[in-house]
């Protein structure tokens, strides 16, 4: 559904600059673009970005963004603020009690509208909402993962220390969807089930549960697994190639690979195999792998021999050791 907003800002003479708040309003109008399209309209007929102390705030129609913000940082506040008409505005979630409903799904969208805007000119969003430290996500949330402390994601918000404020409700259910959606799900059954979840729930006031089911049932898939892993628990994840052999000591009759999970947590992976003379291979490994034992053992037909054998060759999971990911001959 069409719809006409006016976006503006409201700065002093202190904050203009080429790259600093004389793009502010574009922004903002991009902003609202990108998530219009993409999962629910902008519901109010006016939008504001307004220059100040705060160092960004949000509220219904407008925002406060720091007064000497600029280039990428002023882009990603942007972004964030009006992003929270959607949530928890729109979607209005209790973000006192489960402060992942609203900073995190927010950071989520946020990752996504750094990719498309201006072609990519602030993309990757890695700020200190997600990634702060620059790096692969999956390896910056790892030290959280592994960390005995850490509170989960369903604690309320003000149970939760400075210190795990940022990681553990932006970063980490943040980049938990970016796992469902790129690695669990796919785009495609991810983007329908998450805009159902949000015309489902627009105006009304969901709850962790409401959500969970919501994906579960519009994407099609039981991922029950997933939530108590992710949301309700800090569990790590080390997956490993334990050893390749040939059948009856000959490459050319194929080859067993034997694979580990020696955590408590389950994510589907990939298993690329690097033949002698270069070629590669894929294999897909859904969650299920991991339903019923810690250790498989996959045969892969081969002509010729091995080098290399890689689980998540891409490093895409957040693996807390991936020196055991590779087996070299």
């Amino acid at each position: 559904m069409a719809k006409k907003c006016l976006s503006m800002s409201v700065y002093p003479v202190e904050s203009v600059g080429p790259n600093a708040w004389n793009r502010a309003t574009e922004y903002l109008k991009k902003s609202i673009e990108y998530f219009s399209e993409k999962w629910f309209v902008y519901p109010y007929p006016v939008a504001v970005n307004e220059a100040g102390i705060a160092g960004g705030m949000e509220y219904p129609g407008i925002v406060f963004d720091g007064i000497t913000d600029k280039n990428a940082d002023l882009y990603w506040i942007t972004a964030h603020e009006i992003g929270h008409n959607w949530f928890p505005m729109i979607v209005g979630s209790d973000e006192r009690r489960y402060a992942f409903m609203d900073e995190g799904f927010n950071t989520f969208i946020d990752v996504y509208a750094s990719d498309v805007f201006n072609n990519g000119e602030f993309a990757p969003k890695r700020d200190g909402e997600y990634a702060p430290g620059g790096g692969n996500p999956a390896d910056e949330i790892t030290p959280y993962l592994n960390d005995p402390e850490a509170p989960t994601m369903m604690a309320r918000a003000d149970g939760v220390t400075e210190k795990y404020r940022h990681p553990l409700e932006y970063f980490k259910p943040a980049f938990g969807l970016v796992l469902l959606r790129e690695t669990i799900l796919g785009k495609d059954r991810f983007d329908y089930a998450f805009k159902r979840y949000i015309n489902n729930w627009a105006y009304k006031h969901p709850g962790p549960y409401d959500f969970f089911n919501t994906m579960n049932n519009e994407a099609g898939e039981d991922l029950s697994w997933f939530w108590r892993e992710w949301f309700m628990n800090n569990w790590p994840l080390d997956i490993a190639v334990q050893s390749v052999k040939y059948t009856d000591n000959d490459p050319k009759k194929g080859a067993d690979i034997t694979i580990a999970n020696l955590q408590k947590m389950a994510m589907p992976s990939t298993l690329e195999i690097v033949l002698k003379d270069g070629t590669k291979q894929r294999v897909q490994l859904p969650v299920e792998t991991w339903i019923q034992n810690k250790v498989q053992t996959i045969h892969i037909n081969t002509t010729q021999a091995i080098s290399a054998v890689t689980l998540d060759p891409d490093n895409m999971l957040p693996d807390s050791n991936r020196k055991n990911n590779v087996w070299k001959e």
